[in-house]
């Protein structure tokens, strides 16, 4: 391990040394709180990449393809993480090395035999996808020094950085339903709540447009709008992810799990004892705590299992959440993996009780989520993982862009401020995409 310091951000070296790359990432923590540890990490060329499409489960070692059976995916990804782990390499507080991809909403059909996903998302983009990486930066956003792990060196960057100047517009952008629409996906899953057959649940529209130039350019306005704790740019060929997630779906360090459920959200302007004490927020965040405890006793010791912050407020750019954090410890029998599955997808973007609201999205949302409301992050070679929710995110393909944003739907949610509570949601986004239009086109 190499250690360095540098006048230029994370963003700025991996634009430098990875922006033309097919095969890249960029886990960006700039909007981390000030407390506590917060990293930036940064690679290209994974050594082998395991991905689960509709034709089925393949993982690539260098030139070498090989199938496997889906039923495989769980030992498959066990056996790479455990095979790849380097046998001498001191203990980091951060993310030296393992695998980083992300998992679609619908892995949950992989997860729970009992759910079935009728619609197809579009684009229709890999189920799970995982680079394994050895060679990587980590920028400490608190010491401001940056680490290079692995046994490629580059030479250190101190001089006048050659980045072009990349460009951006957008073209069509338009919503795939009418507000009219929107409101009445409400009004059915007030039904369904009215029923009995669910508590809470998360319903949400999309907008798509067409776009010209590199997403780079993009993401770099998103970051600068509106930086996030666990916001990522992810290259794969022709998809690009842009995430501005706020949300942690769960972490792993030894065996302490944390997850960060977001439920409860009004505009920056708004007073946020407003938000606190606000009835309906509470109910619904309360109800989303409790799922996220249940679900965290899966895998954890039973009585390890704390509320470490209740409703706290986060704010961000456009908009304030109320954020909790549990935590509790991963049973000896266990491992990153089973607390993934345990966890997936969150509660907070599918409601209460889980599986139904899952059948009851299928149902009353035009077409399959794909990768919106899954998750994106790592599994460490040393047994840790750190995953976001996939919201507030941009998913780009060849020349065509998404962006899907979705509202907490209870038995007294208003049908006006619920699809209201989607636009400012997609407020910041869609300030980055006019801007590096602007700016860069």
């Amino acid at each position: 391990m190499r250690t360095f310091e540098s006048p230029f951000s994370p963003w700025d070296l991996f634009k430098a040394l990875y922006g033309n790359s097919d095969s890249s990432f960029f886990l960006d923590s700039a909007g981390s709180p000030a407390k506590g540890p917060a990293y930036s990490y940064l690679g290209a060329h994974p050594f082998a990449e395991l991905r689960m499409d509709r034709d089925g489960l393949f993982l690539k070692e260098g030139r070498r393809q090989r199938q496997y059976p889906v039923s495989k995916l769980s030992g498959l990804l066990r056996s790479l993480l455990k095979k790849y782990r380097p046998k001498k390499r001191s203990r980091l507080p951060f993310f030296s090395g393992g695998a980083v991809g992300f998992l679609g909403y619908e892995m949950a059909a992989f997860f729970e035999k009992k759910v079935r996903f009728r619609k197809k998302p579009k684009p229709q983009t890999p189920f799970l996808y995982f680079g394994f990486y050895r060679d990587l930066i980590v920028y400490d956003h608190r010491k401001k020094k940056y680490f290079e792990l692995g046994s490629r060196r580059r030479p250190l960057i101190t001089g006048t950085l050659e980045v072009k100047n990349e460009r951006f517009h957008v073209h069509r952008f338009h919503a795939e339903m009418s507000e009219g629409q929107f409101k009445g996906m409400i009004t059915k899953a007030k039904r369904f709540i009215k029923a009995g057959d669910i508590y809470q649940s998360n319903l949400s529209q999309r907008f798509s447009f067409e776009f010209s130039g590199s997403p780079l350019a993009l993401y770099e306005q998103s970051r600068e709008i509106n930086p996030s704790p666990f916001a990522a740019y992810l290259s794969l060929g022709d998809l690009k992810l842009i995430s501005n997630s706020p949300e942690r779906l769960v972490s792993k360090r030894n065996r302490l799990c944390e997850t960060k459920p977001i439920a409860g959200t009004k505009p920056i302007g708004v007073s946020p004892k407003a938000l606190k004490l606000n009835p309906k927020e509470r109910a619904e965040h309360i109800m989303l705590v409790d799922l996220e405890r249940n679900d965290l006793g899966r895998v954890c010791d039973y009585h390890s299992i704390r509320v470490k912050e209740l409703m706290k407020i986060e704010k961000y750019s456009h908009l304030m959440h109320l954020v909790s954090t549990l935590t509790g410890t991963l049973k000896k029998n266990c491992d990153g993996w089973d607390l993934l599955r345990a966890v997936f997808p969150g509660g907070t973007i599918t409601g209460c009780p889980k599986i139904r609201c899952m059948e009851i999205i299928d149902e009353l949302e035009p077409v399959g989520r794909g990768l919106y409301t899954g998750s994106l992050g790592y599994f460490g070679f040393d047994g840790d993982l750190d995953f976001n929710i996939v919201i507030r995110t941009l998913i780009l393909k060849r020349n065509r862009g998404w962006l899907q944003v979705g509202a907490g739907i209870v038995q007294d949610s208003d049908p006006r401020l619920e699809y209201e509570e989607t636009l400012h949601k997609g407020e910041a986004l869609c300030e980055a995409l006019v801007r590096a239009s602007v700016e860069k086109g």
